[in-house]
């Protein structure tokens, strides 16, 4: 069977897309796990699969699990429905298991993205009771839905090494479903830096929802303005909170590649 694929990236998080109807009859977490494969696959965080009616983005982590959404992900879906005219307008709705997102394509090239106001739910977080400026492994955690679980972790450095204790925080027993854990170093009033450790996933380049997370509670608690410039390692994004707590993400998409996956 072959596939075609196109391949993008946000700020170093890469992403596999296809369009649904080249995927009919396919396993698509299957499917996830093998294109996603560094070595024996094209390669990539996730797997974008593109539904055009209605238009809705349905996204894999490399793992196979489902996630409801991912930030990075919406703008190289965004472009991908732009590159293969799927979308003309500048201003367009995609569904999500997160709700329905409002994205803007921007002269500059960039997209701007209402990502909603976060929620703290704990069934939504997957824990039994809050977890806001609580110490877990000696680590003070703010954990939230944004679009997806997120906890925050402020830090001296946030580009150090974070394998081992971001997978230790994601798999923790206190978080029943997981959690991606944002590693947050603030470096003035405007500007923080963000690493991920992403649930299904591992360490990646960039998270556009954790970014997002990242801002909020930087703001809310450590009195950082609500227009925020976030540095990652390849790569930075621009969030805005508003007075209502709603979040306006805003920042770049790449395409690296078009091809055929033959998958066996």
């Amino acid at each position: 069977m072959k596939i075609p694929f196109s391949k993008y990236h946000g700020c170093g998080n890469d992403f596999v897309l296809v369009r649904e109807t080249d995927v009919i009859g396919a396993d698509a977490s299957a499917l996830a796990v093998a294109m996603c494969e560094r070595h024996c696959g094209v390669g990539a965080d996730g797997l974008i699969v593109v539904r055009t009616d209605p238009l809705e983005m349905v996204y894999y982590n490399q793992d196979g699990s489902r996630a409801p959404m991912c930030g990075n992900g919406i703008r190289c879906f965004s472009l991908f429905c732009k590159d293969e005219g799927i979308v003309e307008a500048d201003r367009f709705d995609v569904v999500t298991l997160a709700g329905t997102k409002t994205v803007d394509a921007l002269p500059d090239g960039r997209f701007r993205v209402d990502m909603q106001k976060p929620q703290f739910e704990t069934a939504l977080c997957g824990i039994e009771a809050p977890i806001w400026d609580v110490e877990v492994l000696g680590l003070r955690l703010y954990t939230l839905f944004m679009s997806t679980i997120h906890t925050v972790v402020f830090v001296e450095d946030a580009f150090m090494d974070i394998e081992s204790i971001g997978r230790a925080l994601c798999e923790h027993p206190l978080f029943h479903a997981q959690t991606n854990v944002n590693f947050v170093q603030i470096v003035d009033d405007e500007t923080i830096k963000v690493q991920t450790y992403e649930r299904g996933c591992g360490v990646t380049l960039a998270c556009g929802t954790g970014v997002c997370a990242s801002a909020y509670v930087a703001h809310r608690e450590k009195g950082c303005a609500p227009s925020l410039h976030v540095l990652m390692k390849k790569g930075a994004l621009d969030i805005q909170i508003l007075a209502d707590d709603t979040i306006v993400m805003q920042g770049p998409a790449k395409k690296i590649a078009k091809g055929e996956y033959y998958d066996d």
